[in-house]
């Protein structure tokens, strides 16, 4: 409902949050506010970036409610059967679903290798790979990216399903989120286009879907 007058919260969004694309509150069945403040209209797509960690988080959690994963004390490794552990790999052995979702995992890399992680094959077995090392357990450490999608992996694994046919089904259609399909970059040139255009709707895969 869109506000005629401009709001303390608004003029605080705006101020400090000129990002925003847009607000909706629900409480129960009622539509508290809704507020979008770009000229984006709420059946446009767009692209959320890190908004996926909290889908992906939303989906195990789901999984778990369903029976398809037990809870997020499980080891990673224990979705990985075929996963051959490097030599010496004993901290990965002790990461769980929870370090993950928490971002509280070790990782090998000092600066994310983007180049080497999005030129393979797999993109969850390359984070895989760099998973582990010396670091501490426990410890937070913000991974924007390489090592969030191991949950697809996770999930993938768990449910039988592609990460997108199981959103779709438990998350996507029941709150009217319309995601066709799996966009899979071809090149380098590819992803940089869809980085830049924000209104791409689909659900970014690795060549393993």
């Amino acid at each position: 409902m869109q506000q005629e007058k401009t709001t303390a919260w608004e003029t605080l969004l705006m101020s400090e949050y000129g990002n925003t694309a847009g607000l909706w509150v629900q409480k129960g069945d009622e539509t508290v506010c809704e507020w979008y403040p770009q000229g984006v209209a709420p059946d446009m797509a767009m692209q959320v970036f890190s908004v996926t960690k909290s889908i992906l988080s939303l989906l195990v959690g789901i999984a778990i409610d369903r029976g398809l994963i037990r809870d997020v004390e499980q080891k990673v490794l224990d979705f990985f059967p075929t996963y051959t552990v490097k030599r010496g790999g004993k901290t990965l052995q002790q990461i769980t679903l929870r370090h993950l979702l928490t971002m509280t995992a070790p990782y090998k890399y000092q600066s994310p290798p983007y180049t080497r992680y999005f030129s393979s094959e797999s993109w969850v077995t390359t984070a895989l790979d760099l998973l582990g090392g010396r670091g501490e357990i426990g410890a937070f450490r913000y991974t924007p990216l390489i090592g969030p999608d191991i949950l697809s992996g996770v999930l993938t694994n768990a449910t039988g399903q592609s990460v997108l046919q199981f959103a779709q089904q438990n998350l996507f259609a029941p709150l009217g989120i319309a995601v066709e399909q799996n966009i899979v970059f071809q090149t380098k040139e590819e992803q940089l286009r869809l980085m830049k255009n924000h209104r791409s709707p689909g659900w970014v895969a690795d060549p393993q879907g």
